[in-house]
């Protein structure tokens, strides 16, 4: 072999050396263990699924009887299952956060309900859930309110900071997904639907607003599809019986001294045809 032949060959190698040196920087340690924040959010016939960090909620079209709901984020295991039970740490990003945690005593307006002191990946299993209870309060009601919790690392887990999206058909392009945060956006905010004019609903039920929209719709079992779409449970033919079962309700309540109160705090009134006497109002204590 030729001395320029032999420099070609140690070049050739050494460059096989140190490609073979990068490949080994960045690889997964199996006895490492991470965690990350992960639900699936879809999955097609053919196999494809998606996953998000987001759950975002409205309390719009539900019965005023449900006053909070549970949702859950779930913590996924990279690394290897265990036969014991290891400790997850889950705070709130208070820079990300606008509700504040609910106390009956304390803080009765607050937004959410959860126990982070408990959580863990339980023996045999490669994920944890973090239970939420969102409450359906007044401050929903004016804005979208955030809950944005954090994954810390422990003595049992790293954190895996972020993963690679499959929300799309090609991966080649994906987004990544960050795995430390889990983002909940819950809101009730109304607004007034076009047909609410088509059908002088004013003339009935008085002037629109948010209270009073929501009782309206909760009494009757109305949705938003029915003000947005021609279901057939609103028209302009029907809002004198809705008026005066709405009057009737009202009464009802006013005789049994647990009126329903307006946006403004005052008593729901309805236009004079279909006027409701609160005279005699005794209030229950």
């Amino acid at each position: 072999m030729t001395r320029i032949n032999k420099w070609i060959w140690a070049v050739a190698v050494a460059g096989i050396s140190v490609a073979c040196q990068k490949e080994e920087v960045g690889l997964y340690n199996r006895s490492d263990s991470m965690v990350y924040f992960q639900v699936q959010n879809f999955s097609g016939s053919n196999g494809a699924e998606g996953y998000t960090t987001r759950t975002d909620f409205s309390f719009v079209d539900y019965a005023a009887a449900y006053t909070s709901v549970v949702f859950n984020a779930k913590v996924k295991l990279l690394g290897e299952v265990k036969d014991y039970d290891r400790a997850l740490k889950v705070v709130v990003d208070e820079e990300r956060t606008t509700m504040t945690p609910y106390d009956a005593a304390t803080n009765p307006g607050g937004g959410y309900m959860a126990d982070f002191d408990t959580l863990q990946i339980k023996a045999g299993t490669n994920e944890g859930i973090v239970g939420v209870r969102f409450m359906r309060n007044a401050s929903i009601k004016k804005q979208v309110d955030t809950l944005v919790l954090k994954l810390e690392a422990n003595r049992y887990f790293d954190v895996l900071d972020e993963y690679k999206s499959s929300n799309v058909w090609s991966n080649t392009t994906a987004d990544t997904i960050d795995g430390t945060r889990y983002t909940f956006l819950i809101s009730e905010i109304y607004t007034k639907p076009n047909r609410w004019g088509d059908v002088a609903a004013d003339n009935y039920f008085g002037p629109w607003n948010p209270t009073r929209y929501a009782y309206i719709n909760d009494l009757f079992g109305f949705t938003q599809n029915d003000w947005i779409w021609a279901t057939g449970k609103i028209s302009s033919g029907r809002m004198p019986f809705y008026a005066r079962e709405l009057q009737k309700e009202l009464q009802r309540r006013a005789d049994d001294g647990d009126p329903v109160y307006d946006e403004d705090g005052a008593y729901m009134q309805l236009p004079d045809a279909y006027r409701v006497d609160y005279s005699n109002v005794v209030l229950k204590p």
